[in-house]
């Protein structure tokens, strides 16, 4: 979905426990020492946010393509 720049929509168990569905824009996937996790552009929220694969309960990749937007992008991240 990253390569293809395909909207995934995903079922997600935050780590204090609160289960949401969103539509992600996926942009950058890195192991973080024991736990693999998803940068991305979430629709929802407007913003970037990152995803522990772990945690996701189901993960669909939509029709939906996106394109790169000044301000949505990888590049655009700053933690």
């Amino acid at each position: 979905a990253i390569s293809a720049r395909q909207k995934v929509r995903l079922t997600y168990t935050s780590a204090k426990g609160a289960v949401t569905s969103q539509v992600i824009r996926p942009l950058h996937m890195a192991y973080w020492g024991h736990v693999w996790a998803v940068t991305a552009w979430c629709e929802r929220q407007s913003d970037f946010n990152v995803f522990r694969l772990d945690l996701m309960e189901s993960v669909d990749a939509l029709p939906e393509l996106f394109v790169d937007e000044p301000g949505k992008r990888f590049k655009d991240y700053a933690p």
